[in-house]
């Protein structure tokens, strides 16, 4: 479901039905979950515009994988 009303000043009010799925959308949930009371709009369009933050942060360190050493070239 989705909707979208244009206001006579130019602004879009949407309105979305989002599923959030554990262990895919962690970092969406929390999100979610730590929005202020009557603050989820502002969070999810700051989100919007800068991209949530991952729970995880993936060192330089780690093996890099090498794609022609599975086959696959780009």
């Amino acid at each position: 479901m989705s909707a979208v009303l244009v206001k006579p000043d130019g602004t879009l009010v949407v309105t979305v039905r989002l599923t959030l799925k554990p262990g895919r959308d962690d970092d969406l949930i929390d999100l979610v979950k730590s929005a202020p009371r009557r603050g989820l709009s502002a969070v999810v369009k700051e989100s919007m515009r800068s991209g949530a933050t991952p729970q995880f942060v993936v060192s330089a360190s780690e093996d890099t994988l090498d794609l022609p050493d599975i086959g696959l070239e780009l």
